[in-house]
């Protein structure tokens, strides 16, 4: 999978990256500073069902192959990103800010927002992981594809959530 095609990256690295975030459904190439195409998203996260592991006759999803790209959710996109259990989160944090996750970012938001990879905090089975410590010591496997980046000020006892937020419904 990690020679699959992600993305022609576009013309515009700006306007691409300035757009907002879609909450539920869209995803970017870390790697590359690009947006997935929806029609790519399933191929590239390795999530098209197939009959090599069939249960009672139903197509299941393989064990992946690429054990390179990790996902990170962040305000409801999906970020792909090379990533490894030996790397620190400050190693992580880094690899996402400069392949894009400031795209995240909402201005307009309750919290100073996010000004550099120091203010992305990791989530992993619930524990927000330390930029010192490596993901192995979280017990992240490789390929990892259910983590979470969240702006660190949200995290912080009293926080409010976004204005715009399902929370206020």
């Amino acid at each position: 999978m990690a020679s699959t095609e992600v993305a022609n990256v576009p013309d515009d690295k700006n306007a691409a990256a300035a757009a907002p975030v879609s909450l539920g459904k869209g995803a970017w190439d870390c790697d590359n500073n690009c947006e997935i195409p929806p029609d790519k998203e399933a191929e590239v996260f390795e999530e098209i069902a197939t009959m090599d592991f069939p249960y009672e006759g139903i197509p299941t999803i393989p064990p992946r192959k690429n054990m390179t790209h990790m996902a990170f959710f962040c305000n409801g996109c999906r970020y792909r990103v090379e990533a490894y259990p030996d790397w620190t989160g400050k190693q992580v944090a880094e690899a996402l800010w400069r392949g894009g996750i400031e795209r995240a970012n909402n201005p307009n938001g309750n919290t100073p927002g996010m000004k550099g990879a120091g203010d992305v905090a990791l989530i992993y089975a619930g524990q927000v992981m330390d930029h010192g410590k490596k993901l192995q010591d979280y017990n992240v496997p490789p390929g990892c594809k259910v983590m979470i980046a969240i702006e660190k000020a949200k995290l912080k006892p009293g926080a409010k959530p976004d204005p715009d937020s399902a929370y206020w419904n």
